[in-house]
């Protein structure tokens, strides 16, 4: 809803040429005859065959029309013959654009822009800078995007382009709505206003849903509410396409959602739904499946959370594949544009064979014999440091396999050390009891363990269970495992728990627990038995992480490998 919607090639189309070597147009490719049947046409004229190829759904050949004009770019070209120029680079950039070619399209839009600046015209320039702007866009770049909004905005006036500067204020509000400035967007949605009276029912619908998310993103959410139920029921009663009904409905329950009204939120998210698989617009809406997944987990809904994540997948996996197929279609489209690219440039390069060619051809082969032998030392030098580097992982493995062989093998001995001792203590307070005061004082001692400060052996008695709970229990593995819950555990407070971890092990308890997190993730990693079909993500949560990210920053951390690595090294070792 946010936007209204090159490499240059190096074309040539050399009209003399083109007649002396018009006998051997079936070598240059499919388009040749073309060519060589505009080649003499005013510039004008072929921009208008180029439009009526693109009206026929010729894309292709109103490519090679506009690009033939393109190539006639000069500086000392006449100012009706360079605005035609900038208008056939303005059309070759939205093919591009259209295709999803951003960077091609903003090559063509650059180059235009020159060909606008290069006579000193000004004629086209605010419809140049608002479509770099939107390329920019599209790679999110939004910052810069709005500098070149703005700066298109500066021209309109002068071009006395209403109807760019209507897109451009538009474009405008709603890009300082996702830069977090709703002031701005504020004082842009006045001026589109302004502009309404020219605007057709699709402007007016979007000047309409750009004044509902700057009232959301002031927190106003039952204005915000009202205008998208109003926005609805015009997408309706003027027969708009379906979406624009579904984006109202969309922006109504993400502002409930916010609001706090979760039974309005569920309503207008079965609305959205619902109306978009009627009218068969569904792939428009995977973000609305996430949103109920993630509203549902909210609620506690746990099945009917999994049942609309399962979708989202699902369908985010089909349109992916969609996007494949276009990308397919693009790549036939890209490879046609630059046969027609090398079939132009031909007929000047036959024009301009000279000596000074075969220079360039001479400079080109020096150059690439330096540039060969720099690449082949570059990948000496990488081959060495990927060795090394190698090396350096496999010590690092070995350290943290052997240190957690030791730790387990340190700490079955240190538990049978803790058994053999409770039982000589045993035995010795056996042969010491008297009956009476001993009781008692066992009684008063334990009252001193849970309400004053704890003397060495207390200490050591909490050292003992807290490892013991750690060492043998995977309670630590829940995502909510707590200094509470480890004082729980063992029968004292959070206090001296946190007390006798930092005393006991030099550390806080957050260090403690990750480290027998990671460890633990380490023998999973490892494992080739039930843990070596889950993927690194899934062992990181089995052991208590719900941020990807923070599992494998804390992995590394502690054992100086990623956790992929590490899984990857501990199976070539296995």
């Amino acid at each position: 809803m946010m936007f209204y919607s090159c490499r240059r090639a190096v074309v040539a189309a050399a009209c003399a040429l083109v007649c002396v070597l018009c006998a051997h147009a079936a070598d240059y490719g499919k388009y040749t005859g073309l060519i060589n049947k505009v080649s003499k046409l005013p510039s004008e004229n072929i921009v208008k065959l180029g439009d009526r190829s693109l009206a026929q759904g010729r894309g292709e050949e109103a490519m090679v029309l506009y690009m033939v004009v393109c190539e006639r770019a000069d500086d000392v070209m006449p100012g009706r013959e360079r605005g035609v120029c900038a208008s056939a680079h303005v059309k070759a950039g939205d093919i591009y654009y259209g295709r999803g070619d951003y960077t091609r399209a903003l090559e063509f839009y650059v180059s235009g822009l020159k060909v606008c600046e290069g006579g000193g015209g000004r004629d086209g320039i605010a419809k140049f800078y608002k479509n770099i702007g939107n390329v920019y866009c599209q790679y999110q770049d939004y910052e810069k995007g709005a500098g070149y909004f703005k700066t298109a905005y500066e021209h309109c006036k002068a071009d006395r382009d209403v109807d760019t500067e209507r897109k451009l204020l538009t474009n405008l509000a709603a890009l300082n709505v996702y830069l977090g400035k709703p002031a701005e967007a504020r004082k842009y949605q006045r001026e589109s206003l302004r502009l309404m009276a020219g605007g057709d029912k699709v402007n007016r619908f979007i000047v309409g849903f750009n004044g509902g998310l700057i009232t959301a993103a002031e927190g106003r959410y039952g204005d915000a509410v009202a205008e998208f139920r109003r926005l609805a029921r015009q997408a309706v009663a003027e027969g708009l396409a379906p979406q624009y009904e579904c984006y109202a409905y969309q922006e109504l329950y993400k502002a409930f959602r916010k609001a706090g009204r979760m039974d309005s939120t569920l309503y207008y998210l079965a609305k959205c739904e619902r109306t978009a698989l009627r009218h068969g617009v569904s792939h428009m809406f995977v973000e609305t499946l996430k949103d109920a997944s993630e509203i549902y987990e909210e609620m506690g809904r746990r099945a009917e959370s999994l049942e609309y994540k399962a979708r989202f997948l699902e369908m985010s996996d089909s349109i992916f594949n969609l996007r494949k197929f276009d990308a397919v279609k693009n790549v036939q489209f890209q490879y046609e544009m630059e046969k027609t690219d090398k079939e132009i440039s031909g007929l000047r390069l036959q024009q301009e064979r000279s000596r000074q060619t075969i220079a360039y051809q001479r400079a080109a082969m020096a150059f690439g014999l330096v540039a060969m032998l720099v690449v082949t030392a570059f990948l000496v030098i990488l081959y060495r440091q990927n060795k090394k580097l190698n090396s350096s992982y496999a010590g690092l493995y070995a350290l943290n396999r052997d240190f957690i062989t030791r730790q387990d093998l340190m700490n079955r001995r240190h538990a049978e050390d803790v058994e053999r001792i409770s039982r000589l203590e045993a035995e010795a307070e056996e042969l010491r009891r008297t009956p009476g005061p001993a009781a008692d004082g066992g009684a008063k001692e334990e009252r001193k363990y849970k309400s004053s400060n704890l003397n060495d052996e207390q200490q050591q008695a909490l050292a003992e269970a807290i490892a013991g709970v750690m060492e043998n229990s995977e309670e630590f593995c829940s995502d909510d495992f707590s200094l509470d819950r480890l004082a729980a555990l063992v029968g004292s407070n959070s206090k001296y728990v946190s007390q006798v971890i930092n005393g006991t092990y030099h550390k806080n308890f957050s260090n403690y627990v990750n480290e027998y997190r990671v460890r633990l993730a380490c023998k999973r990693l490892a494992d080739d038995g039930a843990y070596a079909n889950l993927t690194v993500k899934a062992v990181g949560e089995s052991v208590g992480y719900k941020s990807h990210a923070t599992f494998v920053n804390i992995f590394k951390k502690t054992t100086g490998l990623t956790p992929s690595l590490y899984q990857k090294m501990a199976r070539s070792n296995s």
